[in-house]
């Protein structure tokens, strides 16, 4: 691998007529091709098995660049704007993307971008497959990583880059909604692209995030952490402990409705719970026999969590138990539905 110099990528710039410009295998070390003023135009340039560290491209314009099969480890890529630009089987590590736009034929294809940050990525037109994302060096969003992101924070602060390093806890502690408003993001470009089972996928995980994020002991640490640089935000502790309870919840009994199995199995636990409270108490058949025997514990639940039981209830307690499971066996069959409805949408 050929390594340049900022006077030797000078130089190619200058000699450059209306071809491409060759930089194929070479080694690039904190090469400025951006300007933090204004835009820049970066058009035909071939960086293709390339190795591109801590490099700068901020408010660049990339338009037919090849980054194939390279390495592009702690480059400035903000506010740069991608148009034709091939990343195939690229490997991405410590990259800031932050307010980048990712626009037409943009590609992504067998690349790794685990590591990078996405923060305000702006999704247009980019062939962005997940498993650049979930299937990476580490899988996942960096800001899901707290020691990588104070890595990476650490190192924009090192390098006099990003946001005031005073503020670098700040954005620890409010990592997980960072993480959730690119899940969202990308759920919304794949959805665009009719990619359903994709944006399923990460509308889970912003979901999931969302929650984390409201967790009582995050909303402690983020909240303190705001007042001390007087920046405040919602929810507060009362309101996010209300979100978090009911966001657990969901996830719980449904994967917030993308997992139909989750909700059978709660199915399950319910009858079976009802059905255990039947049997040690003992129920009044249509008869007047007593159902003692687990079995008829069962069918007792079963009926009476499908609205279709047969026997003649005197006990009021065991109306109020009954009409109980019947309000859950309902919600919980509707909600399967739903569930399913997203799974078929997705197949």
């Amino acid at each position: 691998m050929k390594r340049l110099s900022a006077a030797q990528v000078d130089e190619r710039l200058a000699a450059r007529q209306n071809d491409w410009v060759d930089f194929v295998g070479c080694a690039l070390e904190e090469v400025d091709f951006g300007n933090p003023h204004y835009a820049t135009l970066l058009e035909r340039f071939d960086f293709r098995d390339a190795r591109l560290f801590r490099c700068t491209f901020t408010n660049a314009q990339l338009r037919d660049v090849k980054f194939q099969q390279a390495e592009l480890i702690d480059c400035d890529l903000r506010y740069a704007e991608f148009e034709r630009v091939s990343f195939k089987r690229a490997r991405l590590k410590g990259c800031d993307f932050y307010r980048a736009r990712l626009g037409m034929n943009t590609v992504f294809e067998a690349s790794d971008i685990s590591a990078c940050s996405l923060h305000l990525a702006v999704f247009d037109g980019v062939a962005l497959p997940r498993e650049a994302i979930e299937e990476g060096f580490k899988s996942g969003l960096l800001q899901e990583r707290e020691e990588d992101f104070a890595a990476f924070h650490a190192d924009l602060a090192a390098r006099g880059r990003g946001d005031d390093p005073r503020r670098t806890p700040l954005h620890l502690s409010r990592r997980h909604r960072e993480a959730a408003d690119i899940y969202r993001a990308l759920s919304a470009h794949w959805s665009a692209k009719g990619s359903t089972r994709d944006a399923g996928w990460a509308y889970y995980h912003a979901r999931r995030l969302e929650t984390r994020a409201v967790r009582p002991d995050q909303v402690w640490r983020r909240r303190h952490i705001e007042r001390e640089l007087d920046t405040p935000t919602r929810p507060g502790l009362f309101r996010a402990t209300l979100r978090w309870l009911l966001g657990t919840s969901a996830d719980l009994v449904a994967g917030f409705g993308e997992s139909p199995l989750r909700v059978m199995v709660t199915l399950l636990v319910v009858m079976l719970a009802f059905a255990g409270l039947y049997a040690v108490t003992g129920v009044a058949g249509a008869q007047g026999e007593t159902l003692n025997t687990l079995n008829d514990a069962l069918l007792f639940s079963a009926q009476a969590m499908t609205a279709s039981l047969d026997a003649e209830l005197s006990s009021r307690w065991l109306k109020w138990a009954t009409t109980l499971e019947t309000t859950l066996g309902i919600t919980l069959l509707g909600l399967l539905g739903f569930c399913l409805g997203n799974r078929l949408r997705n197949a």
